[in-house]
């Protein structure tokens, strides 16, 4: 009895990182004969593609996969030093060098599976539509006849090497993962959901106090200048929040959770204590300590500004006001250096709510200070290094 012709799944998952293979019948072209290889400017010709087993997942991995499938990223020379490879192995690079990016492209896809044996990634079906590389990615279950497989979750990676013309500049991949759960995914999604970050952006409801003012009595003292300007970004840079102008109405800050964009960063006030249905949600008692995060849920590196560059300000009946400060003749100066941060790494700053603690380990702690004393209110953190990103928490003073 003949063997069986193996499915073009089988026969790309087998592809070894020297291997070539033309996916036949792949296009979305239907030209007069409707048959695969026509173009009627909407696909391209058949591309050729060869696999590379990566191993591991390249992302850490940083998304979820009990809401997700998987993930997918296309690579192009424009890309140069990918984040993804960062920690590849010396094979991995190996095959992304051996690529000429002046005719094919790098297709990455990642899924996870539920022993050791799903530990390799097949595709099947790529095409070129309309730019855009599409096709379906598989993890595969790789045991032999009688071989044990330990019972673990497993992530794994393929790149698939693409030769086609026109060239695609985006992705999208149908993902089934080790339990056959399958769901489409692009290379626009992050690699995180910034709804399942930990912490939040701002209280959904009225502040409980609004001081008139923030004065310093102290002879000399000036307040470290705003450095934005204007409206400020309410937990990620996808959007401006409206009405931003510190008035005891209007609900610049009390009337939601920050204004719905999708940037690449997120920024998140992270409260011990907020896990607890009990508590009320970004409230700080005086000595509390407490984090401010940012991350990036995008698919690409983003470059932000050095994390000294932000704002601590209250909300008076005057406005927002910045409630550190330091003598007259001290000068707050900042580099204009770029920190790379990767898809799915987080920055964060720890503070302690009391006023030493506002300013110890920060941005010029030997001039910076704040005055007057705390006062209960709505506080804000605004980093003007990536895009005025802003959240806000309630100062609640001693507990009882």
């Amino acid at each position: 009895m003949s063997e069986p012709e193996p499915t073009r799944r089988r026969l790309l998952w087998g592809i070894g990182a020297g291997g070539s293979v033309a996916l036949a019948g792949c296009t979305s072209g239907s030209g007069s004969d409707g048959g695969p290889g026509s173009d009627d400017g909407s696909g391209s010709d058949d591309p050729d593609a060869s696999v590379h087993q990566v191993g591991r997942a390249l992302t850490g991995p940083a998304w979820d996969s009990n809401v997700r499938r998987g993930f997918c990223a296309l690579l192009t020379d424009e890309d140069g030093d990918p984040w993804l490879l960062r920690e590849a192995d010396a094979e991995t690079r190996a095959f992304v060098e051996e690529t000429d990016f002046d005719a094919s492209v790098l297709a990455y896809a990642e899924s996870v599976g539920p022993t050791t044996c799903h530990s390799e990634i097949s595709f099947a079906d790529v095409a070129v539509e309309d730019g855009t590389l599409v096709g379906a990615a598989t993890v595969e279950d790789t045991a032999e006849a009688n071989e044990a497989c330990g019972e673990a979750i497993t992530y794994s990676g393929a790149l698939l090497r693409v030769t086609t013309d026109p060239l695609p500049d985006a992705i999208r991949l149908s993902i089934t993962d080790g339990w056959g759960e399958t769901a489409e995914v692009s290379g626009e999604d992050g690699v995180l959901d910034a709804e399942a970050l930990p912490g939040g952006v701002r209280p959904d409801r009225d502040p409980a106090s609004i001081p008139a003012a923030f004065e310093c009595e102290t002879e000399g003292f000036e307040r470290h200048p705003q450095a934005y300007e204007g409206e400020v970004n309410w937990g990620d840079d996808g959007g401006v929040s409206g009405g931003d102008d510190g008035g005891v109405s209007g609900g610049d800050d009390s009337d939601g959770e920050g204004s719905g964009g999708d940037g690449p960063l997120a920024l998140r006030a992270v409260i011990p204590g907020d896990d607890d249905p009990a508590s009320e949600p970004l409230t700080i008692a005086r000595g509390t300590r407490f984090r401010i995060e940012l991350t990036n849920v995008s698919a690409r590196a983003v470059h932000v500004g050095n994390q000294g560059k932000y704002n601590l300000e209250l909300r008076t009946e005057s406005g927002w006001t910045e409630i550190r400060g330091g003598d007259r003749d001290d000068t707050f100066e900042y580099t204009d250096e770029a920190i790379g941060v990767r898809p799915g790494e987080t920055l964060h700053w720890e503070f302690e709510m009391t006023e030493a603690g506002l300013v110890e380990g920060g941005p010029h702690a030997d001039t910076l200070r704040v005055c007057p004393d705390l006062l209960p209110g709505r506080y804000r953190f605004v980093f003007w290094g990536a895009d005025d990103l802003a959240v806000a928490f309630d100062y609640v003073g001693e507990r009882d």
